[in-house]
Parts: structure tokens; sequence; C-alpha cells
């Protein structure tokens, strides 16, 4: 009477479950595969990104030409005129001056004796630019692979905070080329055999680094220390490498000392910057607009360097009279360090596009920093990462001492962009073997 109804398995078959395992082990898998298409692009993004590199300058040199918008450039356009004229390193052509750190005007004034002009300035920021794209890929080779190579060096060529700093005549951008040329000779002190010669040219590149930009003599100490805590062949040509430095620096004591007629380290514009950051209208952003005119008086007539140790004697008299704001304003410019923009004192170049454009690039970098620190535990760094990690940070520390700007930070920006670069080229921790075509060869230690 009523028909036999056959069910079949399929009808009643339940939804297939996805296994988790395996689909940790298909995006593991995926992963893999991008890291090595990543790793084969790898010489193809070096030259691309430094003729992208070199692009975005020359249409920035164009729209700028030769016009100035900084009084800080139109101070170290008067040294390199009175350099190539007169051959004496002065702002008014009369008295000598140690004001300002010498490599980056000196460099200027060199090109102004063969002729060259504003132009000429900036299109040698631009072959800066250039050649710190090339040799932060190198240095991500190293620190993360052909993938994460592959990655940098595009970053380096479009960051909007180092592209804009190489259209003005501001001397971070040498002095990014000339901190991951010393990193890159510091790796190869620590690979090859030629371990004297690297460490020669790594502390003249060393050396010119402190004379360009003074507070990034931190970067030798992070280097020395990571040649001495390495194996003990490593040491002899880390005291080689300091020596370098050291001569280097020495030759512009020894200018100042004749000159001058005091011993000057670098430049005699420490205690004013102490100063700025270390006084009774100090605050954490006000950088050059701080106040310190009741520190003034009365020193017309001292000439620059005893205006230089009075203003200096005040900022520590201050630090010890009110040592509790001090560290509170200290504290607030170290987290100041990492804020996207700040405060220009030359209000006319402030843009609201521009912040934007500095806020979405850099904080994204930011978080990924941030969370590269929170996974230590799992992933220790290692050789040349940890001392990119540990001279971003301690640079911080340094900074904070004066007072701080963003353009102060963008050459250790560069560091922080091969760190995110190598992190997201990562192999999954659950499946340790590399992709063909994925290299790394750093030093582990």
């Amino acid at each position: 009477m009523y028909g036999t109804v056959e069910v079949t398995s399929d009808s009643v078959s339940p939804p297939a479950i996805e296994n988790p395992g395996t689909t940790r082990r298909s995006i593991s898998t995926m992963r893999l595969q991008a890291i090595a298409t990543l790793s084969r692009w790898s010489h193809r993004s070096l030259w691309i990104s430094v003729v992208l590199s070199v692009l975005l300058g020359v249409i920035l040199v164009i729209h700028n030409g030769s016009t100035l918008h900084f009084p800080d450039e139109h101070t170290y356009v008067a040294i390199a005129n009175n350099l190539a004229a007169h051959g004496r390193f002065s702002i008014n052509g009369v008295r000598p001056t140690a004001r300002e750190a010498p490599g980056w005007p000196l460099f200027l004034g060199l090109l102004r004796v063969f002729g060259g002009n504003i132009v000429v300035f900036r299109l040698a920021n631009v072959a800066f630019a250039a050649a710190s794209v090339a040799a932060g890929w190198w240095l991500a080779r190293r620190v993360g692979g052909d993938a994460a190579a592959t990655l940098a060096a595009p970053a380096l060529a479009i960051y909007p905070l180092s592209v804009y700093t190489t259209s003005t005549l501001y001397p971070q951008t040498m002095a990014t080329a000339l901190m991951l040329g010393g990193l890159v000779c510091a790796v190869k002190i620590r690979e090859t055999s030629h371990r004297v010669r690297w460490a020669l040219l790594g502390g003249a590149i060393f050396g010119l680094l402190v004379l360009t930009v003074a507070d990034l003599v931190i970067a030798i100490f992070v280097a020395a220390i990571w040649l001495a805590f390495g194996r003990p062949h490593f040491r002899p040509a880390m005291a080689v490498l300091l020596a370098s430095a050291v001569a280097v620096v020495s030759v512009w004591i020894v200018r100042d000392e004749l000159t001058m007629h005091a011993f000057i380290p670098v430049a005699d514009n420490d205690g004013y910057n102490l100063l700025l950051g270390n006084s009774a209208h100090a605050s954490i952003r006000a950088g050059v607009d701080t106040n310190i005119a009741q520190y003034l008086q009365g020193t017309g007539h001292d000439g620059e360097v005893a205006l230089d140790n009075s203003l200096r004697r005040d900022a520590v008299d201050w630090i010890k009279a009110n040592p509790g704001r001090a560290a509170t304003l200290y504290v607030g410019r170290v987290a100041d360090y990492f804020a996207p923009y700040d405060d220009l004192a030359t209000k006319a170049q402030e843009s609201s596009a521009q912040n934007a454009l500095a806020t979405i690039t850099y904080i994204p970098l930011l978080i990924l920093f941030i969370w590269r620190l929170a996974l230590w535990g799992r992933r220790r760094p290692k050789g040349l990462e940890k001392v990119m990690i540990w001279l971003y940070l301690s640079d911080a520390l340094v900074d904070a001492i004066f007072f701080t700007r963003v353009r102060f930070r963008v050459p250790l920006d560069a560091v922080l962009i091969i760190v995110v670069a190598s992190m997201i080229a990562w192999k999954p921790l659950s499946n340790p073997s590399a992709p063909r075509g994925l290299s790394v060869s750093a030093d582990p230690t």
C-alpha cells in the first residue's frame, strides 16, 4: 500500500565541518606562497623603488625650485655661501660660528664651490634618499629575507615624512643615508673576514653622521654594543670602528678649539636646545616656540659660546629646582616622540592634509611595531633586528632630553619600516620549512 522510500546517504549527510587544523595549514601554505612570490620580486623591488624615489624627489625639486621655506634652510645656505666665497664656516661672513652641526653645511659648501645652487642642493638630497632606499633594502634582506626587502624598499621610497623631508634643505635625509650606511658596515664586520677595512669605513661614516645630526651618536653606541657582545674576534673591529669615528669628529673639535677657543664636541647649541625643553615656560610640544626671553636678558654681547653655556646653566638650574615638573615634561616628550606630526614653528607650512597623511601612514607602522614588541617572548628578535629595535626606542629617550620634532625622528623611521616589513614577512611558526627562494642571511647572534 505504501511504497518504500529509499533514503540515500547523500540525503542524510550532515554539513561538512572544516577541520580547524586544516584551515590553519591552508593559511600557512598561502602565506608561504605569498612570501615566496615576494622573495622572487626582491631585486626588481629594489630598482623600481630607487627609480620611484628619484622620480618623486625630482618632482618636488621642480615644484620647490629655489624657494626656501624655513629659517634653518637660510642658515645652511648662508654658511655654504661663506664657505665657498671666504673659506669660513660663518653665518654672516665675518664671525666664525659653531652654532650648527657642520656635516650638512660643509657638504652644501662643497657643492657651492663647484657651482651648485639651491636646486643642486635639493638634487643632492634626492640622491641621499635613493641611497637610503638601497641601504634599507640591503638591511631588510639581512633582517627578514628577500620578502622583507621587497616590502621595505617601496615603503622607504614613498614614506610621506621622508619624501617631505627630502624636499627641504634639512640634514635628516643625509643623516638617514649615513646611519643606514653605518649599519651596513657593522653587518659587514660580522659577515666578512675584512673586518678592519669595514670598521674603518663604518667608523668614518658614523663620525660624519654625528657631525650631521649629533644626537644620532646613539647609533654608534648601539652598533658597538652589538659587536662587543658578539663573537670575541669582533671586538678589535669594534675598537677600530669607534677610533675611526672619534678621529673624524676630532677634526671638527680641533677646528672649534682654534676658531672658537672652546671645547665644542659638535655644535654650541645644546644649551639652547636644553633650555627650550626645560625652563619656566616649556611645554611638551612647544619646542622652538618656547618663550625663553627672561633667560636672554643681558646676554647680547657674550658671544655664542658663552651664551650657550649660560643657557645650559639656566636649564640645569631649573631642572634642579623643579625636578617633578622636569620629569613630567621628559615623559611627555618621550610619548610625543611617537606623534605622527607636530606644530610647526613656521605656521605657513602647516597643512591639515599633510598631517592627515602623516597620521594614516605612521600610526599603522607604530601599531605593528608595538605588536612586534608584544610578541617578544614568542619570537625573540635576534641580531640586526634587535639592534634596530633598541636603536628606535633609545633615540626617543635621547631626543626627549631636549625637545622633540617629527623631522628629528625621520632617520629612525627608516629603521621602523625595516622592522615592520620583516615582521610581515615572517614564516608561520607552524611550518618551519622555508619556501624556495626565501633567504635570511643575517647573523643570528
